[in-house]
This record gives C-alpha cells, structure tokens and sequence, in this order.
C-alpha cells in the first residue's frame, strides 16, 4: 500500500514532484493534500492533482504519513518543526536550513520527536554519481576535487520569484558540497568565497551572479566549486554540472551538462531528461518509513549548512573563513 504523503510548498519543486506522484512515476507514494502559505496557489494545485487543500500544516501534518517539504531554502525551520512536533516523518528539500541555529534546531527537534526525517540531496540517487561511488576505492586518497553548477539566467528571474532571497551557493553549490561529503566523507575546515553581482540586481533580483569557493579539508585536500546564475538564457542545456575528483591512484568524471544526450530537430534543440533520481530517491524514503535508516540524516544537512554559512562569511569578508 501507498505512503500518504502531505506536499508543503506549492512552488517549483512541490508541482515538480507532486506532478510525479500524481502520474504514477512513484507508486510508493500518492499525495495526501497540499499546504501553501499563498492560499490561491495551494488549492489551484491541488485542484491539479485532484486532492485537498490544507489550510494548516498541522492538519495535513495529521491526516498524511510523511511530508514533502519543498518551502525556499530559508523557509525550512517551521514547516520541519511542525512536522516534528506532529511525529510525521518528511523528506525536505536541500539546504536543509540557511543558518546554522535553525539547522540545529530542526536536527533537536527530529531527534527529540523520534521521527525518521530526510534531506533531499538527490544527486546521490543520479546514476553516474551512483556509478562515480562505486569507484572511490579505485581513486585512492582524494587529493582535490573541482565542480561546475551553473544555471541559465531564467532560473532566478522566472522560475523562482524567492531567488533574491538566496544565493545560487544556497540553491546549487549546497548539491555539489553534499556529493564531495557523500564521496570521500571528509569535514571541511575552512573556506575562501569571492563572487560576482550586478547584472541579477540590475533585473530587481537581489542576489550575486557567480560564486567560486576554494574549500580545505580535514585531511589536507581541498576542493574548488563554481555556481553561475547568469548564463544566457540560449545557452545550449539550461544546467551545466561537472564533478571531477582526482586521487593518488586514479581520478573520475561526470559531466551531466545535457543529460548524454541533445536532439535537435529543424530550429529546436532539447536535452531531455534521461538521469532520472526521483522515483529511487522517494523509493529509498519509503524504505525509511518502512524502518530503514534515513540514507541522508538531517545531520548531513547540518554539515552542509555549516560550510555554506562560511561560504557566505566569506563573501562579505573576502577571507578565508573557519567552518564552525
């Protein structure tokens, strides 16, 4: 039988994974009714996938098994505790938290509730990161690593209307830091930010054009990653994501940019989606229902958020920062 799953967050990712549950692309779940602080947008989805609008989290938190928690990247603390204090598993969306007190505090609370609960760092579940796992024992010690999650320009000016209220470290780099913890498992010490803006505050979008970060590890390795949100918006794949991680024995590298594969036919050109995470990822979550351990504790989620508050230290003091 199907796991009741409550969606929060009507936005980008919510329609995104509620669109797959509801055509039956996760049959491990179907979708117990959706909550949106922006009311019109809550029951105009919900009236897409035919289920109930919920005017509180905490109804929904009762009436479903798990929530899907998919509010913009600072807006996770309350949706999580609610959950917490309801004892209703979820899955939220990455980062898991945008400070370091409220990743704290959401970790507490799960601990304290007994609940099993999930941060959604779906690269782990995207198969050539799956196969490049497979091969960290053939790369030998991790000696550095380099990664690339650019967007086009329309990602903050048109598909997400809270962009100015992130970064496009938040939104992306928090899933390139997350793969380098998840490969070679080392804490990072300390990280060097410097970052570009103007031509998204120039289109009222109040947030930095590019990111680089030069991170230093635990065990002397170091890693550099790379966001750009300012991509032309013909730029041939909408995403550009390159991993690269050298050793002492070897080295891999994926490159996802258009998906291994383009097709273009008289003027248009498409990259269609053929590195598909979400049906294992939500799968691997309904194990956790089921009484696996979480495969991504919000504990994960804590490191991460820890890096990337340094990150954003390091931006304004244009110094290497200590990740604290």
């Amino acid at each position: 039988m199907a796991f009741r799953i409550g969606i929060v967050g009507a936005g980008l990712m919510g329609s995104r994974i509620g669109a797959r549950i509801a055509g039956g692309d996760i049959p491990a779940f179907e979708i117990a009714g959706i909550h949106d602080l922006d009311e019109a947008r809550s029951r105009s989805l919900a009236a897409d996938f035919s289920v109930s609008h919920y005017d509180s989290m905490a109804a929904l938190a009762a009436d479903a098994d798990a929530l899907y928690i998919a509010t913009p990247d600072g807006a996770h603390l309350q949706p999580c505790l609610a959950a917490a204090e309801a004892k209703t598993p979820f899955l939220v969306e990455k980062p898991l938290a945008t400070t370091v007190e409220d990743a704290e505090a959401i970790c507490n609370a799960v601990a304290a509730a007994g609940i099993a609960a999930e941060v959604n760092f779906s690269n782990r579940w995207n198969p050539p990161f799956v196969a490049a796992k497979q091969e960290m024992a053939n790369v030998g010690r991790h000696i550095t690593l380099f990664s690339r999650l650019n967007n086009t320009i329309l990602s903050p000016t048109q598909n997400l209307n809270w962009a100015g209220a992130t970064t496009s470290a938040w939104f992306l780099l928090s899933h390139c830091i997350d793969l380098a913890f998840w490969l070679h498992g080392k804490t990072a010490i300390s990280v060097y930010a410097s970052g570009v803006r103007g031509l998204l505050d120039s289109k009222s979008v109040s947030t930095w054009d590019s990111i680089h970060a030069i991170i230093r590890y635990d065990d002397g390795s170091d890693a550099t990653f790379e966001s750009v949100w300012a991509l032309p918006e013909g730029n041939p794949s909408p995403v550009e994501f390159t991993f690269r991680l050298v050793g002492d024995q070897g080295a891999f590298t994926v490159d996802t940019t258009e998906q291994m594969i383009s097709v273009t036919t008289g003027i248009r050109s498409d990259n269609p989606i053929v590195l598909n995470w979400t049906p294992e990822r939500f799968r691997s979550f309904a194990a956790t229902l089921d009484g696996a351990e979480p495969s991504v504790p919000v504990t994960d989620g804590l490191e991460n958020t820890r890096v990337l508050v340094a990150l954003h230290r390091s931006l304004e003091s244009r110094q290497v920062e200590p990740v604290a």
